[in-house]
């Protein structure tokens, strides 16, 4: 089959990327409406009201009733910059994302650091030791990690004193360490690294050249992957740990029923997912271009 042109490739992105922005939020939003107790509001239980009031908060809690109108309206208003307004909290949805944003992309980037750092660490020196023991030990102390739920490590790291960013970080070596291991042994195994090996090569130089350097593509697709991760880490986090991030928002918004907040978070997390994937993919392919 003949190979498309760069244009041609990009387009196709653009429009998987769209595609899969509007499929998001249609399906949040009719999550949202499906939801149990979708359209009531604690307002409506205080007596002081008046009648006149209680169906005003009706008429507004059921705004996205109609979700093929509520998503017209909405791509109306995108159109022109404008995310909508809270229900819950009566602010503008884009001044919510903008000053939560900072927030979460800084404990997110803290959680991706810190578990990456350790990930790999850990993987390279069980390699460079190879001993059953240590790999058995390791092996265990993921395996355990990654049965914790994310709720119950954001409660250990809260009474312990650690940052969201620490939470975010248990959550996600676990997982970052059992795919980067499976793949520094399948690398190790290589025919090269072997023969390396054979012919007395220093351990330290097979590790960087016959085993490090052939699963770099492979890495960064996993890097892509963990931005994903950590934003859905950044959900029960940052809500239990009370840091003000998106993620508390998010959790707040899902509780509250907020469609316009639900929508626009879940549009952001799949488009920063989508974007990075798309970034992962064409770095690969420029790289198996050029060899």
């Amino acid at each position: 089959m003949p190979r498309r042109s760069p244009s041609i490739r990009i387009a196709w992105r653009l429009c998987a990327l769209a595609a899969i922005l509007a499929a998001s939020a249609l399906l949040s939003a009719l999550l949202v409406r499906l939801a149990p107790g979708f359209g009531a509001d604690e307002r409506m239980l205080d007596p002081r009201l008046s009648a006149a009031s209680v169906g005003a908060i009706r008429r507004e809690r059921s705004e996205g009733s109609d979700i093929a109108g509520y998503c017209w309206s909405y791509v109306r208003r995108l159109a022109h910059g404008d995310l909508g307004t809270s229900v819950s909290l009566g602010r503008p949805v884009s001044e919510l994302l903008a000053e939560r944003m900072g927030v979460t992309a800084r404990s997110a980037a803290a959680g991706l650091g810190i578990s990456w750092v350790a990930a790999l660490g850990g993987v390279f020196l069980l390699e460079a030791l190879r001993r059953r023991t240590c790999d058995a030990a390791a092996s265990l102390a993921a395996g355990t990690l990654l049965c914790a739920p994310a709720a119950l490590v954001a409660l250990v790291c809260l009474y312990a004193g650690g940052t969201p960013g620490l939470a975010i970080a248990v959550v996600l070596f676990p997982r970052l360490f059992r795919y980067a291991r499976g793949m520094v042994r399948q690398a190790a195994a290589a025919e090269h690294a072997l023969a390396a090996e054979a012919l007395g090569e220093a351990p330290l130089r097979i590790l960087g050249l016959h085993v490090a350097v052939p699963i770099a593509l492979d890495l960064l697709s996993l890097a892509a992957l963990s931005v994903s991760m950590a934003m859905g880490a950044a959900i029960p986090v940052e809500a239990l740990c009370d840091s003000p991030g998106v993620g508390q928002l998010a959790w707040q918004a899902a509780v509250a029923r907020d469609l316009p907040v639900v929508v626009n978070v879940t549009l952001l997390i799949a488009g920063v997912t989508a974007t990075v994937n798309a970034a992962a993919e064409t770095v690969r392919a420029a790289r198996e271009a050029e060899a």
